[in-house]
């Protein structure tokens, strides 16, 4: 199985690069690690990330199924590639990260991630995250806000989701099946929080259209990888990205519902969350997708086709430098030394009894639905 990581079809790989994770396969690492290696080394000759996006999606996906396979091992590599990352790779590994439960070093790295002022908002929030998933305790991590969200606000963000995902029944190298809004970042209840506003499921909890404050409800539980930050071209005005947040926000409380059949994309009652975010963005007076995309033979919309039809928002510092290597930001990595002294607070998560239990929220939910 391992060995079709490898194959000539982009959909052989994408499969087996997932069935790696599912299954735990511990014979795969080798090959995700060179993925991401072969990624991150093209980055420094080609310039901006978009100049090779199916071996960046490739990378993305080898990280999530590292994270699953679960092997403590690959922390080390992780340092590297995190210090030579862009933020949407970095949310990515940190996320995988504090997957390695039988890591010594795990903990006192997402710590140190989650208490630098230096990281962006929403790898921080990512870190935060997986240190309560570990049950770390973070009572003593500064709250010192970051220079930078790392994702512009009203940026369309991406993830795996059931529809245009791994099967490639409509494109093999795009592996996007759910999009949202991202909001912002806030610091609530002793942590860093993301914002994001999407259209899921029902049965989910929360459920429909509303806004949620965690990766790990945009991932479905962790279950898919964080794909990045769009934005249109033209890019939104100041006032554009303004009124998105604004108006999502207030969709978020309406109690809206998904629908499941997709005749209803774009509500006004029902959406689902490719027709959610075409209609924010409409009602701004932008249009992400062409509408041809959306009646007769080009419906229904999917998120990868506006994956497609958007561009990656770059960091505004780097926007001017996309056609060199240093475009991608390369912001240092906790040192090792703040990682190795930390060792005696580690968790039962890593199998010590002695260590005290977290100390964050886990309670923090959406603002409920207006009735």
């Amino acid at each position: 199985m391992s060995g079709l990581l490898n194959d000539p079809d982009p959909s052989v790989r994408s499969c087996a690069i997932r069935a790696a994770g599912e299954s735990k396969n511990e014979l795969a690492v080798p090959a995700l690690l060179a993925n991401i290696e072969t990624y991150l080394a093209s980055v420094k000759h080609m310039g901006a990330y978009e100049n090779n996006l199916k071996a960046r999606l490739k990378a993305i996906d080898s990280i999530w199924s590292l994270g699953e396979i679960g092997d403590p091992a690959v922390m080390d590599k992780f340092y590297k590639f995190y210090a030579e990352s862009d933020d949407v790779i970095r949310v990515n590994l940190v996320i995988s990260m504090g997957k390695l439960g039988k890591s010594e070093k795990a903990g006192p790295y997402l710590e140190a991630l989650a208490a630098s002022a230096k990281e962006s908002g929403v790898v921080r929030a990512a870190a935060f995250e997986m240190l309560e998933e570990i049950n770390w305790n973070t009572s003593a991590i500064s709250l010192a806000p970051s220079k930078r969200d790392g994702i512009e606000k009203a940026d369309l963000i991406y993830t795996g989701g059931r529809l245009g995902t791994w099967s490639g029944w409509v494109s093999s190298d795009l592996p996007i099946g759910h999009t949202g809004i991202f909001v912002g970042t806030e610091i609530k209840n002793g942590r860093i929080n993301v914002i994001i506003a999407d259209c899921v499921l029902n049965t989910k909890v929360p459920g429909g259209v509303r806004n949620t404050y965690s990766w790990k409800n945009f991932t479905n539980q962790f279950q898919y990888p964080y794909y990045g930050n769009r934005t249109t071209s033209p890019e939104p005005t100041a006032a554009q990205r303004s009124r998105i947040v604004e108006i999502a926000l207030a969709m978020g409380k309406l109690g809206l519902r998904y629908n499941e059949s997709h005749l209803s994309q774009k509500g006004p009652v029902e959406f689902d969350c490719v027709g959610y975010t075409e209609y924010v963005y409409e009602q701004a007076g932008l249009n992400p997708t062409d509408n041809s995309f959306e009646s007769g033979l080009g419906w229904p919309l999917t998120p990868w086709e506006q994956f497609e039809a958007t561009r990656p928002n770059l960091p505004a510092q780097s926007a001017k430098q996309a056609d060199s290597a240093s475009s991608q930001p390369r912001a240092s990595a906790p040192d090792l030394n703040i990682i190795l002294k930390n060792f005696g607070a580690l968790t039962g998560a890593f199998g010590i009894t002695s260590a005290q239990p977290a100390n964050v929220n886990t309670a923090i939910q959406p603002e409920a639905a207006d009735q």
